[in-house]
């Protein structure tokens, strides 16, 4: 792969909206049980409209939790 197509390839972290050291810590494709190289190709996969989606969901989740507790959120 050529210099130029690797620059401009959209990277994990990007499409997950966050910081590349966070990926790096979290291992999101250790936790789906995959291999890094399998769970970033088929992270290119998923439209970018559903993984807005998911965000904020997990987002919503979050404050939820924060509000009104555990017992709420899982509701």
């Amino acid at each position: 792969m050529a210099l130029k197509q690797k620059l401009e390839d959209e990277k994990p972290w990007a499409i997950l909206r966050m910081p590349r050291k966070r990926y790096e810590t979290a291992q999101p494709w250790k936790k789906a049980g995959l291999s890094r190289a399998k769970f970033e190709e088929l992270l290119l996969l998923i439209p970018d409209e559903l993984v807005s989606e998911m965000r904020d969901h997990a987002v919503a989740e979050i404050l939820v939790e924060s509000i009104f507790g555990k017992e709420a959120a899982s509701e």
